[in-house]
């Protein structure tokens, strides 16, 4: 049996095509995303949540008690700016109704920040307020900020699970 002393030279191509594959993935890997890329948020639902404030705001001024605790989940919380904070149906129930009785309001909001994050999203912002006393006429007026954070809930639609408003309040309120 003839066997030779060296073993035989790898061919030129075999050496080439190896070359060329060990490239190609060192160039996928440095081209792979290290982490998923994150979705922008869909702009329907961005119109949706701007549609759903600009509701609520015409809500308020029109006294709609019923379709504006709609924007609540059952656990909502509303902090104040005195620090109080006014957790679930029921108590949101009895603020609106209070407000309602009591003020004409001639809300405005300006959405500074409006994005979302998967099943959350939230509204930040500037407002400006009057408030009238139905009783006396009087005039009120407030200024501040105010964030509002939405949760998508199973059946798609978005409700207000924490409402915050920051500033003074108007005297008497």
């Amino acid at each position: 049996m003839n066997v030779p002393s060296t073993p035989p030279a790898k061919s030129l191509l075999f050496t080439c095509s190896c070359r060329a594959a060990i490239a190609f993935l060192a160039l996928a890997a440095i081209l792979a995303p290290t982490s998923p890329p994150t979705a922008a948020p869909q702009a329907s639902t961005l119109v949706t949540l701007a549609k759903n404030r600009e509701a609520w705001v015409h809500d308020l001024r029109t006294k709609q008690l019923e379709s504006i605790l709609k924007f609540y989940a059952q656990d909502a919380v509303f902090l104040q700016p005195t620090g109080e904070r006014i957790t679930g149906s029921g108590a949101l129930r009895t603020l609106f109704q209070t407000i309602m009785a009591t003020f004409n309001s001639d809300l405005t909001l300006h959405s500074q920040n409006l994005e979302t994050s998967g099943d959350l999203a939230y509204d930040s912002g500037d407002f400006q307020e009057t408030l009238t006393t139905i009783a006396t006429g009087a005039k009120l007026t407030a200024k501040g900020s105010y964030i509002i954070i939405f949760k998508r809930q199973p059946n798609g639609s978005w409700q207000i699970v924490q409402h915050v408003w920051t500033g003074t309040p108007p005297p008497g309120t």
